[in-house]
């Protein structure tokens, strides 16, 4: 891998292990730089939700990163190039204007400290990883997201002008409802998918028995497992294992909701159902309801989740898609007791996953170095350990 003018990363070239790359040393040294820089290269997305320019290093007017992926005897090299007036990505050294093909080479699953907000963040920030999570296994599920986001912004501007004609305003209703119905199964499917491999590597994580997610809809009809919107948690049926809704049920209940929202929307000027407006929640435990992790899980129990949640979509994608994706731990033992570190140990060992794992002491021993490479970073440079 090579690495130019990335942040506070000096020029250089690093010899990567397959496996395992704990990257040591003091905080600032710029060991989260370097995950983010090998994120990046994977993502086209800085997972600090930087800016642009901010990922430059200091006085400079570009940075540059590559590096070499093989994979199922392919080999190929990816590389982009970051100025101040954008962005430019390259696969095995030509110029690719679409990220989506781009986005095919090469998959990402990170934990950083901040995920734990994941839980009781906004919903959109929920809604932002499954749909991206989604497109990873289905690439044209981007294009099925443009095509509802153009016309939920058509509809709303429907809305704001408030001289649409019941006609109009049906005809807008039914391309919601059916470009919208494709999503929310999508997701509902994603999600089911996930749920017996969240439970347990939640389990093996200390956090007992049921750990998930739930599909809360906006529309009625609620979540895949029958849960309601006034308690979201509370689903007579267990959200995982009882009838998923099909694509044409979704549509009516979106249809039913749209209707009955009519004077609402006309009143706010804006589409008040669909799946920009859903949510996703994170649950623990097989009574019911099941506990809501963001109103009543600790801290703990909320930071074993999300890397349970993480680590599920690796062993998703590498089922659906056939490769493993890199995996981007940043002081992920630091908050640890020891047995859920030997814990995580073992799920990572349990992979074929080429992994990097950042922290400041010896919290890294949660893996036999003597199966990996051992980094000390040291400003900005990163130096082979012996």
């Amino acid at each position: 891998m090579d690495l130019d003018r990335f942040r506070n990363m000096g020029r250089q070239k690093v010899q990567l292990h397959p496996r395992y790359n704990l990257l040591l040393g003091r905080n600032g040294q710029g060991k989260t730089n370097f995950l983010e820089a090998v994120g990046y290269l994977g993502s086209l997305r800085s997972f600090r939700a930087a800016g642009r320019t901010e990922m430059i290093g200091h006085g400079e007017s570009m940075c540059r990163v590559s590096g070499g992926v093989a994979s199922e005897g392919m080999e190929r090299t990816l590389a982009f190039a970051l100025t101040r007036k954008g962005r430019t990505q390259f696969l095995d050294e030509q110029k690719v204007n679409s990220p989506e093909e781009y986005l095919q080479a090469l998959k990402i699953v990170h934990f950083i400290p901040e995920d734990v907000g994941l839980v009781g963040g906004s919903p959109s920030w929920r809604r932002r990883v499954i749909d991206r999570s989604v497109f990873e296994v289905t690439p044209h599920y981007v294009t099925e997201y443009r095509r509802y986001l153009l016309v939920l912004r058509q509809r709303n501007a429907l809305l704001r002008r408030g001289r649409a004609s019941p006609a109009e305003l049906k005809s807008w209703n039914q391309a919601l409802a059916s470009s919208g119905a494709i999503l929310v199964e999508r997701r509902q499917q994603l999600i089911r998918d996930l749920h017996p491999v969240m439970e347990e590597l939640g389990e093996r994580l200390g956090l007992g028995k049921g750990l998930g997610l739930t599909y809360i809809a906006s529309h009625r009809g609620t979540d895949a497992g029958g849960g309601s919107q006034e308690d979201p948690a509370a689903g007579k049926e267990d959200p995982f294992t009882g009838p998923a809704q099909g694509g044409r049920s979704i549509e009516n209940s979106i249809l039913t909701s749209l209707s009955g929202l009519a004077e609402r929307e006309a009143r706010n000027g804006h589409t008040l159902a669909g799946p920009h407006r859903d949510n996703i929640i994170f649950t623990l435990g097989k009574e019911n309801p099941n506990t809501d992790l963001a109103r009543y899980g600790s801290q703990g129990q909320k930071r074993s989740a999300v890397l349970a949640f993480k680590l599920a979509l690796a062993v998703i994608f590498h089922r659906m898609i056939g490769t493993w994706p890199l995996i981007l731990l940043d002081d992920v033992a630091s908050e640890l007791d020891e047995t859920k570190r030997k814990a995580l140990g073992s799920i990572i060992r349990g992979t074929q996953a080429q992994c990097f794992i950042s922290t400041t002491g010896e919290e890294y021993m949660f893996l036999p170095a003597e199966e990996g490479k051992v980094w000390m970073v040291e400003e900005g440079l990163l130096k082979p350990q012996k």
